[in-house]
C-alpha cells in the first residue's frame, strides 16, 4: 500500500486489524431510521407491477414541485421536474448526456476541493475538468481562463459543500454560466443542512441554464432506496428526461410512492437537523487533539479541518494513524483535492461518539 495515498478501503483495512472494534466516519451513510410510515408506503403502494415512469409519477413530480416551494419560495411546473436514482447517478451521467448535443463544449467546471464524482463524471464523458478555487463561500469565477470559459459545458456547485460545509453564494456564478452558455449544476443534496445561513437553492436565481439535483438519503435517511430528483430549465429536463428513459434510468415505482410520503413530512427533518447539529459539535470537541481548530460547518454533515499536531500538513498520515492504532476510519482529504485535510462523517451514533472520546483521550 502507498502510505502517502491511502483510500478509504485500505484504511477500513487498517482498523479492522486494530485492538478496537472499528468505528468509521469515512462516509457520509445514514444510521438513523427513516420515518416510521416508510415500510407500510413500501409495502402497499401498488406501484411494484408494472413499469415505473422513468421521470417519476405525477405524484412524485408534484411532490418534489410543491416541496421546492416550501422551502426556497420557488415555483415550479411538475413538467420541470423528474426523478433520479439518488442523486450520485445523475451527477456522474449529466456531463455525457449533455455532451450528446453540445459536441464543442470540453470542459466541465468544478470547484477545486469537491465531491470525487463531479471529475468522475467528466473523465466518463470524454472531457476535460477546470477547478475553479471557493473561498469564503465565494466561487474565484474571475480565475477561469477567457479559452476555458467558452469552451465549457457545465459548472457543478455544491452547497452545502461536501467536504467543505461551505455556503455558495449562487447569483455570481448562475450569471456567470448565462453569459458564457454554460449549464449550472447544482448539487443541494444537503440542503435540509444549513447550520449558520438560511437555507437556500440555485433556483432561486431562475431556472433559465439551472438544473438542481437532491436526494432523500440524507434528508429522510433512505439511501438505500436510492430516490432523489432534479429540477429546472424545463427545455433541459425534457431533454435529459427522454435520455435517461433510454438508459434505464428508472426509480423503483414502490420508491417513488415512499418519496411522496417522506416529502410531505417535515417533522423528521427537524428531528435529524437536531441529531446532526449536535453530533457535529461534539465532533469538534472529540477531535480537537488532532485536528486545527476544528468547527462546526456552516452546513451539510461532515467536519473538514486540517491534521494538526504531528500529522500537521498531512490528513493521510493523520487517517493512517487513527485506523492502524485506534481502529477509527476517516476520509483522506487527498480524496477530495486537499491531503492537509480528512473529513469527519456525523453518521455516527451518540454511543460511537463517546467511544470516540474515550480513544482519543
Amino acid at each position: 500500500m502507498d502510505n502517502r495515498q491511502p483510500t478509504v478501503t485500505q484504511l477500513r483495512e487498517l482498523a479492522a486489524k486494530a485492538q478496537f472494534v472499528a468505528i468509521d466516519a469515512s462516509v457520509g451513510s445514514p444510521v438513523d431510521p427513516p420515518p416510521g410510515f416508510i415500510p407500510h408506503v413500501l409495502a402497499s403502494s401498488n406501484r411494484e407491477r408494472g413499469y415505473p415512469r422513468s421521470d417519476g409519477s405525477e405524484e412524485f413530480r408534484y411532490a418534489v414541485a410543491d416541496w421546492l416551494e416550501k422551502s426556497f419560495q420557488v415555483t415550479l411546473s411538475p413538467a420541470s421536474v423528474a426523478a433520479t436514482v439518488g442523486s450520485k447517478e445523475f451527477i456522474a451521467t449529466l456531463p455525457a448526456i449533455l455532451a450528446e448535443s453540445r459536441p464543442g463544449r470540453r470542459y466541465v467546471l468544478l470547484p477545486a476541493v469537491a465531491y470525487p464524482t463531479y471529475a468522475a463524471g467528466a473523465r466518463f464523458a470524454g472531457l476535460e475538468t477546470f477547478e475553479v478555487p471557493v473561498e469564503g463561500g465565494e466561487m474565484q469565477i474571475d480565475r477561469i481562463p477567457p479559452e476555458v470559459a467558452s469552451s465549457a459545458l457545465l459548472l457543478w456547485i455544491n452547497s452545502p459543500g461536501n467536504p467543505t460545509g461551505e455556503v455558495v453564494e449562487y447569483p455570481a456564478v448562475a450569471d456567470f454560466c448565462r453569459r458564457n452558455g454554460i449549464v449550472l449544476g447544482s448539487d443541494e443534496c444537503y440542503s435540509d443542512y444549513f447550520w449558520s445561513r438560511p437555507r437556500a437553492s440555485a433556483l432561486e436565481c431562475g431556472t433559465e441554464g439551472v438544473l438542481s439535483v437532491f436526494s432523500l438519503s440524507k434528508r429522510s435517511n433512505l439511501a438505500g432506496l436510492r430516490i432523489g430528483a432534479y429540477a429546472g430549465d424545463s427545455r433541459l429536463v425534457a431533454g435529459l428526461v427522454a435520455a435517461r428513459r433510454e438508459l434505464g434510468l428508472i426509480p423503483a415505482g414502490p420508491v417513488q410512492a415512499a418519496a411522496v410520503a417522506a416529502l410531505g413530512d417535515e417533522g423528521h427533518v427537524i428531528e435529524q437537523r437536531k441529531r446532526y447539529r449536535e453530533r457535529l459539535e461534539a465532533l469538534a470537541k472529540v477531535m480537537a487533539g488532532y485536528l486545527a481548530d476544528p468547527q462546526p460547518p456552516d452546513g451539510g454533515i461532515y467536519l473538514w479541518a486540517r491534521a494538526a499536531g504531528r500529522f500537521e500538513g498531512s490528513g493521510d498520515a493523520l487517517a493512517l494513524h487513527l485506523a492502524r492504532e485506534l481502529g477509527i476510519v476517516v476520509a483522506p482529504g487527498s480524496g477530495f483535492g486537499d491531503r492537509r485535510y480528512v473529513r469527519v462523517a456525523a453518521t455516527l451514533s451518540t454511543s460511537d461518539i463517546a467511544e470516540l472520546a474515550v480513544r482519543l483521550g
